[in-house]
């Protein structure tokens, strides 16, 4: 179940690198014509992503979907509250 966890975190964070090279073939291959909004291209590749994870926790025997879940938000929201805690304990030399 843990391994589940780490792969839904992988998928989330890994979404935003993926997301140019799924572009990328959906406007060659599938969509030339239409236009794929950036909020449902940020939707598809994490969806791409946790399907990938999904199979590789089939694979390895541990197919759990709510950790799956949760760690896709732990990855996809994660280093954004990583950088605001960085931000929070930086000192203030202004005032």
């Amino acid at each position: 179940m843990f391994g589940t966890f780490i792969l839904g975190i992988l998928a989330g964070a890994g979404a935003p690198y993926a997301e140019p090279k799924i572009k990328e073939f959906l406007e060659s291959v599938l969509l030339s014509d239409a236009p794929i909004q950036p909020g449902e291209m940020k939707l598809f590749s994490l969806a791409v992503c946790l399907v990938g994870a999904a199979i590789l926790s089939m694979i390895f025997g541990e197919p759990h979907a709510v950790p799956l879940a949760l760690g896709a938000a732990a990855g996809v929201f994660g280093p954004r509250l990583i950088d605001k805690y960085k931000a929070s304990r930086a000192p203030d030399y202004d005032s």
